[in-house]
């Protein structure tokens, strides 16, 4: 085999190796938490080599940012290229139509991709104890995702996007999908659902989408007046 050959065939394995390593460091700390799960746990569910992590990311803190950092393409790829990417250009309708569209996509990513899960669970446990890759996720994702929904949010509403109720508004609407991730097994056995399947999904994305005209409608500029 020539020399170029070889090392592209070895710089892919590498990366296959990196990606296995982030797969299943993000199960195990979502799972267990990262103080928890040991790096010799983590290299034997990516079936690696130990000194792999070290070599990789230079350590379990890497590996943990590294995690953060694929937590964050993958909200951003699945929601933020809608919300960050899309002008109503003033128009209440298209504002509202773009927060829809961007939560469809969300559910079906969290409730149709497995990966999801870990995905899930290894941000609620970084949300739940604030530092350094927790300040990551936020100025990536959390927060230019929740300032841009609150901007559609204003437009849908003729309000001030930095009102109070509007700012509250979307963490709900963003809560209720979050929800449905998390207690994905309660929803199941209260609907007698054995999966969560397309149809499934579409009942759940009608249900929300209500909520959040229902929401647009009762915070509009001179509702009830």
């Amino acid at each position: 085999m020539a020399k170029g050959a070889w090392n592209r065939d070895a710089g892919r394995a590498g990366e296959e190796t990196r990606m296995e390593l982030v797969s299943a460091a993000t199960r195990l700390f979502g799972a267990k938490g990262f103080e928890a799960t040991s790096t010799r746990e983590i290299a034997a569910e990516a079936n690696a080599n130990i000194a792999s992590i070290a070599y990789h990311f230079g350590g379990k803190d890497g590996l943990r940012m590294a995690c953060a950092e694929m937590a964050a393409e993958q909200i951003s790829r699945v929601i933020g290229e809608v919300v960050l990417k899309s002008d109503p250009q003033g128009d209440p309708e298209q504002a509202l139509k773009i927060i829809e569209t961007a939560i469809a996509a969300a559910l079906g990513f969290l409730l149709g991709q497995d990966r999801a899960r870990d995905l899930a669970a290894f941000i609620l446990g970084e949300v739940a104890r604030p530092g350094e890759v927790f300040e990551r996720l936020y100025g990536q994702v959390f927060q230019p995702v929740h300032s841009r929904m609150c901007r559609l949010m204003g437009v849908a509403t003729g309000r001030d996007p930095e009102d109070e109720i509007i700012r509250l508004g979307v963490f709900t609407i963003v809560g209720q999908v979050l929800y449905f991730r998390l207690g994905a097994h309660i929803v199941a056995r209260r609907m007698e659902w054995e999966t969560f399947g397309p149809d499934e999904i579409a009942s759940i994305r009608e249900v929300v989408v209500g909520n959040i005209r229902a929401f647009a409608a009762a915070n509009k500029t001179g509702a009830g007046s």
